[in-house]
């Protein structure tokens, strides 16, 4: 078994689960005001993707090469 899967997997599900909860509380601290709370969440749901990808990418990478 390839070590990094298991270690990219790990990271992935402890820093999502830390930003999701960065961003919720961040988005409870903004003003009341739909228009920059859709704006934020869009931002802040789609902010997360590169670096998960970069991790699987990674995690993905064989050892020998």
């Amino acid at each position: 078994m390839r070590w990094r899967t298991p270690i990219g997997g790990l990271a992935i599900l402890i820093g999502l689960t830390a930003y999701a909860a960065a961003a919720a509380t961040i988005g409870g601290a903004l003003p009341d005001h739909w228009l920059l709370l859709a704006v934020y969440y869009l931002i802040a749901g789609l902010l997360w993707i590169p670096p998960a990808v970069w991790i699987m990418g990674w995690a993905k990478r064989d050892d020998a090469a």
